[in-house]
């Protein structure tokens, strides 16, 4: 009996084989037309995949977001999604769930129509089109506007809490860098899409869209409040204290990044248009 193995080669990187798998990239022997039962399956796996990373994230967000974030950055990196991936997950599902149920309460599926402001005729109107139009555009998609948030924060949270420290693998008490900073805002936007996400089926109800923008507002105040104090070991009143100061430094913050954007921005229409006198109508 001829009981000598077919030779395959891979249809991904050409390499030629025998076996169920390729040594090279690892893809299958056999890859089948794709199908919807496919691509749930392969779905359902990057999700859940057999780590169990969702699962775990999602379980540490939901009872114990401040101890996920400390494990994450003392060196825990195995049994959890980091935030941007666990992030673009939860803002799939929710706009996935949005398009299914034919509703987006919280509006960040996309920039509604009446939002798109048309290029006009003059270079005056095309400018000021750019600028509302990119601003709109960060608003209404959520994640984005999580990571465009996410970044304003940096340098206020960094400051607020620059005397809190958090112990690390090799012993040492140090301060969250701005790279940590940003990670842990955005598990906390994490937190925030998931109470969205979880509350998108109720705005169906009629009347209902005001009071669940409501309770999404103030449980993102808290869930803050929720992290920062699991993740620092501190009182609920020092953390208050810390997250109300975050708040007046980062208006400072804003406003001198929102006049420096803009002053480059007039800058870049000056050059191209002149330095005559610019009528914006606002």
């Amino acid at each position: 009996m001829d009981t000598e193995e077919k030779i395959v080669k891979c249809l991904n990187c050409g390499n030629e084989y025998t076996g169920n798998f390729c040594p090279n990239c690892g893809q299958k022997a056999k890859t089948k037309r794709l199908k919807l039962r496919e691509i749930l399956a392969d779905l359902a796996n990057s999700i859940i995949g057999g780590d169990n990373k969702f699962v775990n994230t999602l379980r540490d967000l939901c009872c114990r977001p401040g101890h996920l974030v400390r494990e994450y950055l003392q060196g825990h990196r195995s049994k959890f999604y980091n935030p941007l991936q666990m992030l673009i997950w939860i803002v799939t599902i929710y706009a996935v769930l949005s398009f299914v149920i034919g509703n987006d309460p919280f509006g960040f599926a996309g920039v509604p129509a009446d939002k798109i402001v048309p290029k006009g005729d003059t270079p005056e109107k095309a400018f000021v089109a750019f600028v509302r139009n990119t601003v709109n555009f960060i608003s209404y998609n959520k994640l984005y506007y999580s990571v465009f948030l996410g970044i304003t924060l940096i340098v206020p949270y960094r400051i607020a809490f620059r005397k809190q420290k958090i112990s690390r693998p090799d012993g040492a008490e140090l301060p969250l860098n701005y790279t940590e900073q940003f990670y842990t805002i955005l598990y906390e936007s994490c937190m925030e899409m998931l109470l969205a996400t979880l509350i998108l089926p109720f705005s169906l109800i009629k009347g209902s869209e005001a009071i669940l923008n409501e309770i999404n507002s103030y449980a993102d105040f808290l869930f803050t409040l929720i992290i920062y104090k699991q993740l620092y070991c501190i009182s609920w009143w020092k953390c208050i204290r810390r997250n109300v100061a975050v708040f007046f430094i980062w208006l400072v913050y804003v406003v001198v990044i929102a006049i420096a954007v803009f002053g480059l921005l007039y800058a870049i229409y000056t050059l191209i248009y002149g330095t005559k006198e610019m009528k914006i109508d606002l």
